[in-house]
């Protein structure tokens, strides 16, 4: 596994005490001092250290939480990635997704990989593309054709951005997913514990998308579209 040291001067202090804990192989230790971070260190790296404790720990649902935390923060990083993968190919369901169309695909890959600052940086450069078109256009130093072209095509770059940020900003701020915890639990037709309302069973380690919430219970639907109900405490939140 992968394991990166690399903290923030305002939390190096414990941080680097989890690393020490992981490194001297008291993972369990590792991982609470790395949880006592979690609401004020939102950061890859801690992700990826919690994510290696958890998995020494035998855990594989919260080092799938873990990763799949660390990834949202930085979808490129190529030890998050390896990682991440990693663990997904012992989760025990392997579920497989309706095919979508092309260009969907494709955009769904693009936003996944991407994060808001670099939206951010994409549309200061667009600015800066604008400026300089519009202060040669002042002094008509583009043909009219080729003009026409640009602009159209500064258009829909803009107007792309702008959808990307708003859909980016909406899923980062409103996740609706939650891993799988517990090592194996049956998924009920409603959110009430009996025997006969058992439709499947999920693993460890299986992601899930929150549709409702009902006094301790989630109802969940899975990429394949299966759908049901189960506790809380089997599932932690993205």
């Amino acid at each position: 596994m992968l394991f990166s040291i690399v903290a923030t001067q305002s939390s190096d202090s414990l941080f680097q005490l989890g690393n020490t804990y992981y490194e001297n192989e008291q993972y369990e230790t590792a991982a609470r001092t790395y949880e006592q971070l979690e609401n004020d260190y939102s950061h890859e790296y801690l992700y990826l250290n919690l994510g290696n404790s958890y998995y020494r720990m035998g855990e594989l649902g919260n080092a799938v939480w873990s990763y799949e935390k660390a990834y949202s923060i930085a979808p490129r990083d190529q030890d998050i990635i390896y990682n991440l993968n990693f663990v997904r190919s012992q989760v025990r369901d392997r579920i497989i997704s309706p095919d979508s169309f092309f260009i969907f695909s494709l955009y769904t890959a693009f936003l996944d990989k991407t994060t808001i600052l670099d939206i951010s940086v994409l549309g200061g450069l667009l600015f800066l593309i604008i400026s300089i078109t519009y202060l040669m256009n002042s002094y008509l130093l583009i043909p009219e054709k080729l003009n026409s072209i640009i602009n159209s095509t500064l258009i829909f770059t803009l107007v792309f951005l702008i959808w990307v940020s708003v859909d980016k900003y909406w899923k980062f701020t409103d996740i609706n997913e939650a891993i799988v915890i517990s090592t194996s639990v049956d998924v009920r037709s409603a959110p009430i514990q009996r025997g006969e309302n058992v439709v499947f069973r999920v693993h460890e380690g299986t992601k899930a998308q929150i549709t409702a919430v009902e006094s301790g219970w989630y109802e969940i639907i899975l990429l394949d579209g299966k759908k049901g109900w189960l506790s809380t405490q089997d599932m932690r939140k993205l």
